[in-house]
């Protein structure tokens, strides 16, 4: 019963935390002019702060203090991380000041990607890397030697970054769906006993749930560059810290888990891409061609939008918990079936939705 109260501890504390920094955090985007703008391409009507990114990351925070006066198992595990800990928050304090900057004064994208890599560089250095890789056909994982490990630590780190930078796009969306996702990651961790990773997730939880309170549709303040890149490089490293290099026996989980649990942002973040390549565009140009502007194109206002992506986030969730329980082989085969199953859903929504672009057009 301690572990379960200081995990609803940091749980709450961090949502507290974020709920009533962010209105600070709405006060310093108008002092900053960190303002977004309303848009052809943008999805809201009027002028609204964006710097919402400094209050989940400072809510984030906030339990962490408490775990060094709680005497109790839990904090104890806690303290035995600190160098870990401590690299994971220079690097979520490194994005957030280039958020922070992006929010403020523009950044461009190359040079955006660059720091990104620089970041996620230094966190392998700190040791949050992939150290291996399960083979579902062999009992021992796939080591990954460290000019091997670099690149891929490295890859993940900004590739889903970016994934949730890439998904913010309507109010709540991704603070919503960072929810779902690291209290999935919190059940994983907490089943197979990772103290320090469920403390971790149910942190960034906790500060996402307070922040919606103030982002959910209509939304009085953004998350921002800011806010989207730092939740992102904390989900990357707590995945990298968790289902990459943790599992039965000597092996970590096959990449079908770390896919299945962060697949929403990533399928959204491949398919845009391959559409602006398909159009000659560059990959870094903005466009309206994202999951969620598909769900609201096709009459759903933002609420429903947001919430329909919920569920999706929420089943890959569940997906990657019982995945967990699963041996390598079995994870295989349940991520083909659903892969198929997913496939077919969405060949099934493609085809909705040129129905009704067609039918528009003929009555046009």
């Amino acid at each position: 019963m301690t572990s379960y109260k200081t995990y609803i501890f940091v749980l709450i504390v961090s949502a507290i935390g974020s709920f009533w920094l962010t209105p600070l955090a709405a006060r310093l985007a108008f002092r900053l002019g960190a303002m977004d703008l309303p848009n052809a391409r943008k999805v809201h009507s009027r002028p609204t702060p964006r710097l919402g990114g400094v209050a989940v990351v400072l809510g984030f925070c906030v339990p962490w203090a408490g775990l060094y006066l709680l005497q109790n198992p839990v904090a104890a595990t806690f303290q035995n991380y600190e160098k870990l800990f401590a690299a994971l928050v220079g690097g979520v304090f490194a994005m957030l000041a280039l958020g922070i900057y992006d929010d403020c004064k523009g950044a461009d994208a190359s040079k955006k990607f660059l720091a990104q890599v620089i970041i996620a560089t230094g966190l392998w250095l700190a040791d949050i890397r992939i150290h291996s890789i399960d083979n579902p056909w062999a009992l021992k994982a796939i080591e990954l030697p460290d000019w091997l490990s670099l690149p891929v630590t490295v890859l993940w780190i900004v590739g889903v970054t970016n994934a949730i930078n890439l998904l913010d796009g309507i109010d709540g969306l991704v603070a919503g769906v960072t929810v779902c996702i690291a209290l999935s990651l919190a059940v994983i961790n907490a089943i197979s006993g990772n103290v320090f990773v469920t403390l971790l997730t149910l942190a960034l939880a906790g500060a996402c749930i307070g922040f919606l309170g103030h982002n959910h549709a209509p939304a009085n303040i953004f998350l921002g560059d800011s806010g989207s890149l730092s939740i992102g490089m904390v989900l990357a490293c707590i995945g990298v810290v968790s289902v990459f290099n943790q599992g039965s026996g000597s092996a970590g989980p096959v990449l079908t888990v770390p896919m299945i649990l962060f697949s929403l942002p990533l399928f959204d973040t491949l398919r845009v891409m391959v559409m602006r390549m398909a159009r000659g565009v560059s990959i870094f140009q903005a466009d309206r061609n994202h999951v969620h502007h598909r769900l609201l194109d096709l009459g759903l206002n933002h609420r429903q939008a947001a919430w329909a992506l919920y569920g999706v986030a929420g089943s890959t969730g569940l997906l990657a918990i019982v995945l967990s329980l699963l041996d390598s082989v079995q994870q295989v085969v349940v991520s083909a079936v659903f892969g198929l199953v997913a496939t077919g859903l969405y060949v099934a929504w493609r085809n909705r939705a040129r129905k009704l672009e067609a039918g528009e057009t003929a009555k046009a």
